[in-house]
């Protein structure tokens, strides 16, 4: 919940005002705090760090060097780059004839030859390169292992907290899909959902289901074949957290325990509230399952930006009026329970957090200086002073 005065910190808490206030959207987008000590998880569809080099070099020609440039260096700004793609699955060979075809290299078997040689060239990777023409053998190896020389439409960013719903959107307009046909296959669960990944009334729902990384795309890839590689990494992730079993443990309603679909939704609110997965994540965990287990409002503002960013296809603010709205069902301040799906994808570590509540009688948060402060339901009185006054 975020502070009605200026949009500042979340408070986790909706009162009943009127009163309009402005609030702006997360900038998920910018914080990246998933990608932190961890590093940058790269998910390559079909890698190319597995292939054998080794065999491909030459003893034709008597022992003569192939022809080759002399070129070192590719300046980054070079205007005169050219395309080189590299497909799933590629072997030696065939990098080096699309490096020879695009003008990089003077001859396939330079590349070959190089590539024999240098044990770093198991690591390129799949997607689309820009790289300089008329380059030696090895600068053209030291290019491709620079995931900078991908091409912007080679690269997708998955990111903790952005919505499932932008990065099928980018994903489209990237390869030139039909979002519909997207969307259908998402619909007809063609991409391996698990059977619990529905909305509240029964539709299939990758929100929170598309594991967060980096990926390379190539144009031999399907949409189908993308997005099943995005879930599959989600739920191996899910399963190493053994979610299914240990959302039993959780309460999600006054007499009902949750689904591992509903800790998906806990966890993509707690990762649209706090920045910290612990100690902040798991104690909002135990604030929303305390309120949910008395009956009462979640509420929460991210919920309600949630829906209002989907429909108008953009991210948005809302207002207080918005967020105790009773006809919208991601509207926690209007109704009681969860919203119907997850609100962001949330990182695993969230997840983690999520699953491990504290216990310590949480019910009321609010961000104050450079953390989050959270409030017992008997210390109602503070919270308000503290995080509602003024």
């Amino acid at each position: 919940m975020r502070d009605t005065e200026g949009g500042g910190a979340g408070t986790g808490y909706v009162g009943t005002e009127d009163d309009d206030y402005e609030d702006p959207p997360p900038t998920r987008a910018e914080r990246w705090r998933a990608w932190g000590p961890l590093g940058a998880l790269l998910v390559v569809f079909g890698g190319v760090g597995a292939l054998l080099f080794a065999g491909l070099v030459s003893l034709a020609g008597g022992g003569k060097h192939a022809p080759d440039y002399s070129a070192t260096k590719c300046d980054a700004d070079d205007p005169h780059k050219v395309l080189v793609e590299v497909q799933q699955g590629a072997t030696g060979k065939a990098i080096a004839d699309a490096l020879f075809n695009a003008g990089v290299v003077r001859s396939s078997q330079a590349f070959v030859d190089a590539a024999g040689h240098d044990q770093s060239s198991r690591d390129i990777s799949t997607g689309t390169y820009r790289v300089c023409p008329k380059l030696s053998a090895s600068a053209a190896i030291a290019e491709l292992l620079k995931t900078s020389n991908l091409s912007p439409d080679s690269l997708l960013e998955v990111r903790p907290g952005d919505y499932s719903w932008e990065t099928l959107r980018s994903l489209a307009k990237k390869r030139e899909w039909d979002r519909d046909d997207v969307q259908a296959l998402i619909d007809t669960n063609q991409i391996g959902l698990p059977a619990w990944s529905k909305s509240a009334d029964g539709r299939w729902t990758a929100e929170g289901m598309l594991e967060p990384g980096r990926y390379t795309l190539t144009s031999a890839d399907t949409a189908q074949g993308v997005l099943t590689a995005m879930v599959k990494a989600r739920v191996d992730e899910l399963d190493k957290l053994g979610l299914e079993s240990k959302a039993a443990s959780l309460k999600c309603s006054p007499s009902r325990r949750c689904t591992p679909e509903e800790v998906l939704i806990l966890a993509s609110l707690a990762e649209a509230e706090v920045t910290k997965a612990d100690p902040d994540g798991r104690e909002v965990s135990e604030a929303v399952q305390n309120r949910l287990s008395r009956g009462d409002f979640v509420g929460v503002d991210a919920t309600t930006r949630y829906w209002l960013s989907l429909q108008a296809g953009k991210r948005v603010t809302v207002t207080r009026r918005e967020v105790t709205d009773p006809t919208d069902p991601y509207a926690t301040g209007g109704h009681k329970g969860l919203p119907p799906t997850p609100v962001s994808i949330p990182s695993k570590q969230m997840i983690a957090a999520v699953l491990n509540p504290t216990s310590d009688h949480y019910y009321y948060w609010c961000a104050a200086g450079a953390g989050t402060r959270f409030f017992k339901e008997s210390e109602k009185t503070a919270f308000e002073q503290t995080c509602l006054s003024g």
